[in-house]
């Protein structure tokens, strides 16, 4: 029966398990490393808005929203 299947591809952010508590932190982590220091809530804000954006888009969010190099 699974002799022909090659692959299998899982969306695991969602599916299978929740990762977006591991963004928040590394985004404490990052911005701090800037002087930038925010409350848990705020950066839940952040998420929201970032949400669904490529890795791309997000690192041009944060280089707009809080002046990074």
């Amino acid at each position: 029966m699974l002799k022909d299947i090659r692959a299998v591809i899982f969306d695991l952010d969602g599916t299978l398990m929740d990762s977006m508590w591991m963004w928040t932190d590394i985004d404490i982590e990052y911005l701090g490393k800037y002087g930038y220091h925010y409350p848990m809530e705020q950066l839940r804000g952040v998420q929201k808005e970032i949400e669904g954006m490529s890795f791309t888009e997000t690192a041009q969010y944060f280089k707009e929203h809080f002046s990074l190099p």
